[in-house]
């Protein structure tokens, strides 16, 4: 299990705790096919599998699988994998769920490990159904799972358009929104320069294996 080891790296930044916390409750809600108790679940898992918790929830076999994959290797995701998901009587988009709600708190744990601080406690589940709350224009082309247009990082969660608004509030504080990802003569005014940022998410890309 992972404990802050050293001091913090840097101060305290307000913005990105905020979004940090509105992440949390987001993922503790209830989306379009898992309930906020099962949210968690997916958050615990996808901790365990990064060497986080000591332990890891009872889950069924396909979604523990999926969690760790695109938790800790999902370089090695493959259509196939997706497929898999499907035979097991599971909806495409519940896939997409699972991907969102596993990149929101593997970055928000990336975030805490790399500035030696302590993992935020996972949220109490709120109660509700799921919802659905799919965008009807999306569809497959040219990616393993339906999109609203053509698949690219901006794009990869609007089929459920309440992931990506999700997504976007964290990355507002992290890196730029959506509508600004290439437009490269942007500058957000932070501390690094867009040239800077563009540097270190290209580095942290090729090391991930990132690709689409």
């Amino acid at each position: 299990m992972y404990t802050a080891s050293q001091p913090t790296l840097a101060a305290p930044d307000a913005a990105a705790d905020s979004a940090i916390a509105d992440a949390l409750r987001n993922i503790a809600t209830a989306g379009s096919f898992f309930t906020g108790s099962e949210r968690v679940t997916l958050a615990h898992q996808a901790r365990f599998a990064r060497g986080l918790e000591p332990t890891g929830p009872d889950l069924a076999q396909i979604v523990a699988d999926t969690v760790r994959r695109v938790a800790v290797e999902a370089m090695n995701s493959r259509s196939e994998h997706v497929a898999a998901w499907e035979a097991e009587g599971l909806d495409v988009l519940a896939f997409v769920e699972l991907v969102a709600v596993v990149a929101q708190i593997s970055s928000i744990d990336s975030y805490r490990v790399g500035l030696g601080a302590p993992l935020d406690g996972l949220p109490a589940p709120v109660p509700g159904e799921p919802t659905p709350a799919n965008d009807e224009r999306a569809v497959k082309s040219n990616a393993w799972v339906p999109t609203v247009g053509i698949a690219l990082a901006p794009t990869a969660l609007n089929a459920l358009p309440n992931e990506k608004a999700a997504k976007d509030a964290m990355s507002k504080e992290w890196y730029l929104t959506d509508e600004f990802v290439h437009k490269y003569d942007i500058d957000p005014g932070r501390e690094l320069t867009r040239a800077q940022m563009e540097l270190v998410a290209s580095r942290t890309s090729f090391l991930n294996e990132c690709f689409f």
